[in-house]
């Protein structure tokens, strides 16, 4: 966007749908800053067809988004499984008696 009237225009049209986003200089000065590079007539066309699929106001970045689902894909539980075995490493012996000690602790079991 060439001005920050144009950026202004954007927020206040957001505005017009979601009554939940409110406005400030600050905020203007931060869009303008994250979309000088979009055109208005682009980015007014994203939020057309992003209030017709949710019922939040928009990020910067579901602005630039050029796909209809204006959302990226979520995993599903197989693959969230798979991820989270995959990018973490497993806890030591130490640490897993801590923390079993500390919910022992707090439910009240005693161990003999």
């Amino acid at each position: 966007m060439k001005t920050k009237r144009e950026t202004y225009a954007l927020l206040e049209q957001i505005y017009l749908y979601y009554e939940q986003f409110p406005i400030n200089q600050q905020k203007i000065d931060s869009w303008h800053e994250a979309l000088k590079d979009f055109s208005y007539e682009r980015l007014h066309k994203n939020l057309l067809n992003y209030v017709t699929h949710s019922s939040f106001p928009p990020k910067i970045c579901d602005l630039i988004s050029t796909s209809d689902g204006c959302h990226a894909r979520v995993p599903d539980a197989a693959e969230t499984y798979t991820q989270l075995i995959n990018d973490q490493p497993p806890a030591n012996e130490e640490v897993i008696k801590a923390e079993l000690a500390k919910i022992r602790k707090l439910l009240g079991i005693q161990r003999n």
